[in-house]
């Protein structure tokens, strides 16, 4: 009994609260266009979603992305959103800690939450910046909380890097389609057993594509525990988001 393995439920994103995705088009690798935006606010409010935290991506390679600029194309978009969708949306943001981190932090993070303390950031998958240390230290310093995305996708971070970050109080944010096998053996494998070990804080979609994930979320199969533990993630969000 304990191999059996399930699709997830048909009630698994009911009033759930996804904390990162990239549905804002038009600015970075996500969504291109504010069509293939709406349909996919419709599609997965009828999957029962009822919040969605925007988090495009701040980093070097997106040099216009500023929280100026994003957060008049997040009102742009919400006003046309609200015509198709009764998601609630929020603007955050998705930092890569790279040279123009600190930069990004002086002009005023968009955090997860109302309280302005928990921040979205990542690093290069395939090499750990020593900077980066320094950089959340110092964000730290000012009471903001670290929020690593998608830390089962690090090819350099092993079981020692991710007891080390949570020693220095780093949460984790699991991407849920990284359970599907979309980035790989290695991932799925990560995403297990730090979901078995009580390593994640959050979930969210990380979703770029509607199709894309509709067919990868088709080929999530997990135990019974680990379902609930991805629900219990859920409610992480939505006390989170307040």
């Amino acid at each position: 009994m304990f191999g059996f393995r399930h699709k997830l439920p048909e009630d698994f994103f009911r009033g759930a609260s996804d904390i990162h995705c990239h549905l804002l088009p038009g600015v970075d690798d996500g969504f291109r266009t504010e069509r293939k935006s709406l349909e996919a606010l419709k599609s997965l409010e009828a999957r029962g979603m009822a919040r969605m935290v925007l988090t495009p991506h701040f980093m070097k390679d997106y040099p216009n992305n500023d929280s100026q600029s994003i957060r008049a194309k997040f009102e742009a978009f919400k006003v046309k959103a609200a015509e198709v969708s009764q998601i609630e949306l929020r603007l955050a943001g998705e930092y890569m800690l790279d040279s123009r981190f600190l930069e990004h932090f002086k002009q005023g993070l968009l955090t997860l939450d109302k309280a302005g303390v928990h921040v979205l950031c990542e690093t290069s998958y395939m090499m750990y910046d020593r900077n980066a240390s320094q950089m959340i230290y110092e964000i730290m310093l000012e009471g903001v909380s670290p929020v690593v995305a998608h830390p089962e996708r690090y090819v350099y971070a092993s079981m020692d890097t991710y007891e080390k970050w949570k020693d220095k109080r780093y949460k984790f944010q699991l991407n849920l389609l990284s359970l599907s096998g979309m980035y790989g053996k290695p991932a799925v494998s990560k995403a297990l057993q730090l979901l078995e070990n009580d390593f994640y804080d959050f979930v969210g979609s990380d979703i770029h594509a509607l199709e894309n994930f509709e067919h990868f979320l088709s080929r999530i199969r997990l135990s019974s525990s680990n379902i609930d533990k991805l629900k219990a993630l859920w409610d992480n969000n939505n006390r989170l988001l307040g």
